[in-house]
């Protein structure tokens, strides 16, 4: 990673990790802070001091090898994919080079100090004598406007003011950006394809989940610049934030745990929900960023679940013919799981469901089929 000054990991205002990828230096600070992303990666870099022979050297070289590859790993992977709506014209108001290599996208980071709404991690240079948290929080401070205009409706502009943005770190493949509301919370717009179809299945998918006992982020209908948009409010808090099921697959793989047995360990009872939700709703779109953890950032505990999210591609047309698809859990077809789940948690309407709350009848009639091959009632 040539060019790439010295930087620290931090978490709020706490130094965790010290980074020069140019001398080779790794440096755990805080070792029980470390992002889980790289936790069981890093290497314990010798002293320079011990190394007295050729294998000892090799060894050094393996260790940083390894240790620059996890860090560099994590860092891209906060940063938006190209593959993202609007996002070449986000890298081109930043001028960014569009290649979408992870050193690119370390890049990226380095502009942005990888802050996220995510979680409380940023990145800290050696002259940044007056820089803390409080400075480059995205939840405290403004937001640039210039750049949420790019990335919600993709606008040729100008880019000035703060290059601290949450942009830059939010993922998916939707036109998006986020807003702060008249109370000071933040908001995430997005824009669905198919004109504003995919935005209204999120809004009903979201008022169906009301009227279950589950644990979901609240969707809205609302317009930016004359657009329908779907919106929903930051989920994440100072001290609760996420570890993607990507994030927390890796981890449990790299260190010796089986994913499946921690997951149901830690929070059974909003897996199995999840399953049946997702049959339910003809949900073929849980990949492992739009499912996950919160975790505690004081005591970095896995709490549980947090609540489900990002169903605008739920009620695809095939694939509500298909009750028995392949589902990405378990070895079963999506049918199969929400049968297994059905039996293992009290899931139940808490609210008639009817033909009133769909977009179409097709997905009602759909809707309706599934809930009758698990025992449930739709009116």
């Amino acid at each position: 990673m040539n060019g790439v000054r010295p930087f620290t990991i931090m978490l709020k205002d706490m130094e965790v990790m010290k980074v020069d990828f140019e001398t080779l230096q790794y440096e755990i600070l805080n070792e029980k802070y470390l992002p889980y992303p790289v936790r069981g990666k890093l290497r314990r870099m010798p002293d320079p001091g011990s190394i007295k022979s050729s294998y000892d050297m090799t060894q050094s070289m393996i260790a940083a090898r390894k240790n620059e590859e996890a860090i560099v790993s994590w860092l891209a992977n906060r940063v938006l994919l190209l593959s993202r709506a609007n996002a070449k014209w986000i890298y081109n108001l930043f001028r960014f080079e569009q290649t979408g290599t992870d050193e690119q996208r370390v890049r990226i980071a380095m502009t942005c100090r990888a802050v996220s709404v995510s979680d409380s991690y940023w990145l800290k240079f050696d002259d940044d004598e007056e820089i803390t948290w409080s400075k480059v929080d995205v939840k405290q401070n403004p937001l640039n406007e210039i750049v949420a205009q790019v990335a919600l409706h993709g606008k040729s502009l100008t880019l000035q003011g703060s290059m601290i943005t949450p942009e830059l770190t939010t993922n998916g493949a939707y036109a998006k950006a986020w807003r702060r509301h008249p109370d000071g919370n933040l908001w995430l717009y997005k824009l669905g394809a198919n004109g504003n179809m995919e935005s209204r299945i999120e809004v009903m998918c979201s008022n169906l989940l009301d009227k279950m006992n589950v644990e979901h982020v609240h969707y809205e209908a609302g317009k930016d610049e004359d657009k329908y948009v779907c919106m929903c409010p930051c989920m994440t808090t100072e001290a609760k934030v996420i570890l993607t099921g990507m994030e927390f697959i890796s981890y449990c793989n790299v260190n010796g745990m089986n994913p499946e047995e921690e997951m149901f360990r830690i929070d059974r009872e909003s897996i199995y929900k999840m399953w049946i939700v997702d049959f339910l709703i003809s949900n073929r779109d849980r990949h492992g960023q739009n499912w996950g953890f919160f975790y505690d950032m004081d005591t970095m505990e896995i709490l549980g679940c947090h609540p489900l999210f990002d169903h605008n591609k739920a009620f695809e047309g095939e694939y509500m013919k298909d009750l028995d698809a392949p589902y990405q859990f378990g070895e079963m077809t999506i049918r199969q799981a929400a049968l297994k789940a059905m039996g293992e948690v009290d899931f139940r309407f808490t609210a008639p469901v009817a033909r009133e709350d769909f977009i179409t009848e097709r997905q009602y009639l759909s809707f309706k089929k599934r809930a009758g091959c698990l025992g449930l009632k739709v009116g």
